[in-house]
């Protein structure tokens, strides 16, 4: 058991190392819903949620047992993503109303 352990915190570690594998994570986690409020006003619905965020923790959890500044550099290097993607559009923008 210990070597499934050792091998998922490994591959983990692997996957944080590129961009596309940070990107991937985050998403993962966008999508458990642990950024969002679980509470529906359905039973059904918001217990639904709790597990998907309960998976989401998880996840936070392993990267926290491999390096407890994985997930903090994950967050900042998302924004740090998201805000050149920004950037990018912004200067896409500019440049077309150059051409004009």
């Amino acid at each position: 058991m210990m070597d499934d352990q050792r091998k998922l915190e490994d591959a983990l570690s692997i996957l944080l190392k590129r961009e596309e594998g940070r990107r991937v994570l985050f998403w993962v986690l966008e999508q458990a819903g642990v950024y969002r409020d679980a509470y529906t006003g359905d039973d059904a619905a918001t217990n639904y949620v709790l597990g998907s965020q309960a998976v989401g923790r998880k996840l936070i959890g392993l990267m926290d047992q491999v390096d407890a500044r994985l997930y903090p550099r994950l967050l900042l290097d998302v924004a740090d993503m998201r805000e050149m993607e920004r950037a990018a559009v912004a200067q896409d923008g500019e440049d077309d109303d150059e051409a004009i």
